[in-house]
């Protein structure tokens, strides 16, 4: 753990990792075979290649099975919040999106009783949960694995203490907003598109845009506070690319026209901006750039920049979005995969504009659509399939292959899937 533990958390403060797991470790049984587990699937992770498949380590399989029948046996709710945490890395690791739901789920349910009788719990402990039960709502089959999770609705204080305060109100607003999200997938996607948003649902929306609004203004406020400790840079512009998600994901929560987002290019383009200037410093400060970790256990920038380059239709703008995917992005952030959704956004991009991208990145055909693509051109949503296929192309490279599903729209309005093959490069 001494090895991964300050990567796991990726732009978030590694603290869990490096201290609180290790201290526990020492006299908990169900977190030292937890953390035992942990470290055999990352080193596993790290050592294997690309074409390799993952593979049952019945070393930390046994580890996982100690640590569960240690759980049992447990009434401490603090401790077995800790070890939730855990179980749900593991999970991660062996890419098990359904153990990890139901442990988040469960660990959220425990959390609502622990967080008032148990202060550190909520210092260190709900932070964590908070950004944890994002996953879900991406990786859940239906709405019966949305985690339930309580205390999204209290308001934007006056003014923030700390850094720490104002990332766990912003984690508290982005979950909010993402169930907002999937409420509104019916009037995006469903059989509800054209027909009017619910009251209820409006009210929600007006107030998530009202918290996001008052966020932003006491962030920028403690910013310029001189006495305020600084975050890191890493931080401060994840920070930054899920404030500017959400105020778009909010705004167009129920829109059905793709051309709406074409009146956020600018903070697209300020999103784009802002990650890299964090990878020139990281270049910079470092001379080149060391190897990133192949696991995080936080989201990173995977599926913000995912979302710049699904929505932002400025091709020199999701272009660039698209290459720093692979430069900020760890080749695993919890269950998001790199290297599969840079090969999805990367078709998204040959699809919208209508040409070809070489195995770089770059033009290899003109675009038909070089400014903004029309609305039928437009992807809605993707889905990709879990089977792949491994092979060796014309140009002597691995590559792996997968179906993947394009929602789009006919030109009388009709929503349709396109299903293709994405190329992931090994």
């Amino acid at each position: 753990m001494q090895a991964a533990g300050p990567s796991l958390s990726g732009p978030m403060d590694p603290y869990f990792w490096t201290h609180l797991v290790i201290q526990f470790s020492n006299f908990e049984p169900a977190v030292r075979h937890a953390v035992v587990a942990i470290s055999s699937l990352y080193e596993h992770m790290q050592t294997r290649s690309k074409s390799q498949q993952l593979v049952d380590n019945r070393f930390a399989l046994s580890h996982y099975n100690s640590a569960i029948r240690e759980l049992k046996t447990m009434n401490n709710e603090p401790l077995v919040l800790l070890v939730c945490i855990l179980f749900i890395c593991i999970e991660f690791l062996q890419d098990n999106r359904n153990g990890a739901i139901q442990h988040c789920k469960h660990g959220v349910y425990i959390l609502k009783n622990a967080e008032a009788a148990f202060p550190w719990t909520k210092e260190y402990l709900s932070p964590i949960f908070r950004r944890l039960t994002i996953f879900p709502f991406f990786f859940a089959l239906d709405e019966t694995g949305f985690p339930k999770f309580i205390n999204l609705e209290d308001r934007v204080p006056d003014s923030f203490a700390s850094f720490d305060e104002a990332i766990y109100c912003i984690d508290g607003i982005l979950l909010r907003t993402i169930r907002l999200v999937r409420s509104g997938d019916g009037y995006r996607l469903g059989n509800l598109r054209r027909c009017p948003v619910a009251p209820d649902l409006l009210v929600e929306q007006e107030e998530t845009r009202v918290l996001l609004e008052n966020w932003n203004n006491r962030f920028s406020y403690l910013q310029s506070r001189s006495s305020t400790p600084a975050m890191s840079e890493e931080t401060l512009c994840n920070i930054t690319l899920r404030y500017g998600v959400a105020r778009i994901w909010v705004e167009t929560t129920f829109e059905y026209d793709e051309t709406v987002y074409d009146k956020y290019l600018d903070r697209f383009r300020y999103m784009v901006t802002a990650a890299a200037k964090l990878h020139s410093s990281k270049t910079l400060k470092r001379g080149t750039l060391q190897g990133s970790p192949k696991f995080i256990f936080e989201m990173g920038f995977i599926p913000l920049l995912y979302y710049i380059v699904m929505k932002c239709r400025c091709l020199d703008t999701r272009l660039e979005a698209l290459s720093l995917m692979k430069k900020l992005g760890a080749a695993k952030e919890n269950l998001w995969e790199v290297s599969t959704m840079h090969a999805v956004a990367r078709r998204m991009i040959e699809i919208e504009h209508d040409f070809l991208l070489d195995v770089n990145d770059k033009p290899l055909t003109t675009p038909v659509w070089p400014g903004l693509p029309p609305d039928e051109m437009r992807i809605r949503d993707s889905t990709t399939e879990p089977a792949l296929s491994v092979h060796v192309d014309a140009q002597c490279q691995k590559v792996r292959e997968r179906m993947a599903g394009f929602y789009r729209r006919t030109a009388e309005g009709d929503i349709y899937l396109q299903t293709d093959v994405v190329t992931e490069i090994m």
